[in-house]
C-alpha cells in the first residue's frame, strides 16, 4: 500500500500560526486586572455609589434628582405615544444615571493605572518572579480615555435595558423586592451594631443604603464587566483604525509623541560626509602654510 506524498509545512507557517495565538497573561497583569477591575471598577465602585446614589435621590441633591426626572419625562412625552409610560421610564434612566456615578468617578484612577500599566505590571512580575519582559506587555491593547468613556456608554445602555425590562415586566416584584433588600440590610446593620432590632424605620440611613445595593450589585457587576471587556474592545478598534492610516498620517501622528529632531537636508546641501569635510580643512591649512613662503620668495 503506497501513502501519498508527506504535506510540507513551512516554517514561518507554524512560527505565524503560534504567534496568532493569544499569548497567556502574566502573574503581574493577572494582579493589574483583578486590582483595577475587580477592586477599583468593582468593590470601590460599588461602596462609593450607595453614597452617592442616597445623596442624589434623598439626601442634598434630591432637588436636582426630581428634576431630572421631570425634564427626562418630558423629553419624552414629546416621542412616545401616551399609552407607554413615559414617567416609569425617565425614572429608570435617572436612576441608572445615578447608578453609574460611582464608576464615573472611578474614571480618573482606572485611566491612570491604564496610562502606568506597563511599569506597575512590570514591577509586579518582578516582585512574583514572572520574567515577561515589557515588550510583551505592551503589545496589548491600551486603554484610552476614549476607550474608557465608551465602555462606560455601552455599560450604561445595558444596565437601563436591562432595568427598565425587568421593571415592566415584573412590575410587582420589581417594586417589592429593593425594600426587602433594604430591610435585610438595616437588620445587619443594627445586628454588627449590637442595636435591638426595630421594624418598619424606612428612613434610616442603612435601609435606603439596602434599596440601592438592591440594583447597584447588579449594575457594579455588569458596567465592570462591560468596561474591560468593552474597554479593551474599543482600544483594539482605535488601534486597527490607526495602524490603517496612511503612512504620512502615522507619521504625524507619531512625531506628536517623538523627540523633535534636525530638519531632513538633502545630500549635498548644506550636508557633507565626515571624510569630505576633513580632506577640505587639510586641504586649507596647507595653503596657509605655504603663503610665508611664497611672499618671501617673491621680494
Amino acid at each position: 500500500m503506497t501513502k501519498g506524498p508527506a504535506k510540507l509545512i513551512a516554517p514561518e507557517i507554524i512560527q505565524d500560526e503560534r504567534n496568532d495565538a493569544t499569548p497567556p497573561k502574566s502573574k503581574g497583569e493577572r494582579v493589574f486586572d483583578r486590582a483595577v477591575y475587580g477592586g477599583l471598577a468593582g468593590v470601590v465602585t460599588f461602596i462609593t455609589t450607595l453614597v452617592i446614589a442616597d445623596a442624589l435621590k434623598h439626601g442634598r441633591w434630591k432637588n436636582f434628582y426630581a428634576g431630572a426626572t421631570r425634564w427626562t419625562q418630558g423629553k419624552l412625552d414629546r416621542f412616545l405615544p401616551a399609552s407607554h409610560n413615559t414617567h416609569k421610564i425617565a425614572e429608570q434612566a435617572v436612576m441608572t444615571t445615578s447608578l453609574m456615578m460611582g464608576g464615573n468617578a472611578m474614571l480618573l484612577p482606572i485611566g491612570l493605572a491604564e496610562h502606568y500599566k506597563v511599569p506597575i505590571v512590570s514591577g509586579l512580575n518582578t516582585a512574583l518572579g514572572d520574567a515577561t519582559p515589557p515588550e510583551k506587555i505592551q503589545q496589548a491593547p491600551k486603554q484610552t480615555w476614549w476607550s474608557l468613556i465608551e465602555g462606560r456608554a455601552v455599560a450604561w445602555g445595558a444596565v437601563f435595558s436591562a432595568l427598565t425590562a425587568a421593571s415592566l415586566a415584573f412590575k410587582e416584584t420589581f417594586e417589592v423586592f429593593p425594600k426587602e433588600v433594604g430591610e435585610r440590610f438595616r437588620q445587619m446593620t443594627q445586628w454588627i451594631k449590637r442595636e435591638p432590632y426595630v421594624a418598619g424605620m424606612t428612613e434610616s440611613r442603612s435601609y435606603r443604603y439596602g434599596k440601592i445595593a438592591a440594583f447597584d450589585a447588579f449594575a457594579t457587576i455588569a458596567a465592570a464587566s462591560i468596561l474591560y471587556i468593552g474597554g479593551h474592545f474599543f482600544a483594539r478598534k482605535h488601534e486597527e483604525k490607526k495602524a490603517s492610516l496612511p503612512v504620512g498620517k502615522q507619521r504625524a501622528s507619531l512625531s506628536l509623541d517623538a523627540e523633535p529632531s534636525e530638519p531632513a537636508v538633502p545630500e549635498g546641501e548644506g550636508k557633507e560626509r565626515p571624510a569630505n569635510a576633513i580632506t577640505r580643512i587639510r586641504a586649507h591649512e596647507g595653503q596657509l602654510s605655504a603663503a610665508p613662503q611664497q611672499l618671501t620668495q617673491g621680494h
